[in-house]
């Protein structure tokens, strides 16, 4: 097998597990520290008030949106060879990862996948680095995919916990 496709298979493992730290963690977490997040960041409280209106179920399935995407464009880039999605999502986990060492900085406290984010951050840098080296994309390719993941991020947050809400309610 050839390491670029190791990397891209790997992309989905690394998502679950870093998920799971998250789906493990959350519920209780945010039970604690609710009410510690709207008095330090009350420009906040709606994000918060939805993380904790979100069940378990919901969160799960919000996951699981986000996992079979994830999956899917990894063995459509795996067959094709077509890396620029595949990079967007990746570049947006990435950032993903970041924010939640942001995250833990500012709190000064454990917050839910912290442990994996710096887990998983070598291999971020790692992928970033051999697709870069074997000129698989340009600085510019890099920037613009980071962007298109970005927002592809975003929006499909919003829309995961639309779905986890919605589909909640029907299980």
């Amino acid at each position: 097998m050839n390491y670029i496709v190791l990397l891209l298979c790997l992309f989905p493992i690394a998502f679950m597990l870093h998920d799971f730290e998250e789906i493990i963690v959350l519920p209780k977490w945010m039970a604690r520290n609710a009410n510690i997040l709207r008095t330090r960041f009350p420009f906040l409280k709606k994000q918060i008030a939805q993380l904790q209106g979100l069940s378990m179920t919901g969160f799960v399935i919000a996951v699981a949106e986000e996992f079979i995407i994830i999956s899917g464009v990894s063995v459509y880039a795996v067959l094709t060879q077509h890396y620029f999605l595949w990079m967007a999502l990746f570049l947006a986990f990435g950032i993903h990862l970041l924010i939640h060492i942001l995250q833990f900085i500012i709190l000064k406290r454990y917050i839910p996948a912290i442990v994996t984010s710096f887990l998983c951050l070598p291999y971020a840098v790692y992928v970033c680095s051999v697709f870069y080296s074997e000129e698989i994309f340009t600085l510019i390719e890099f920037v613009f995919a980071g962007v298109v993941g970005l927002v592809a991020m975003v929006l499909n947050l919003q829309l995961a916990h639309v779905l986890g809400r919605k589909l909640d309610t029907l299980i």
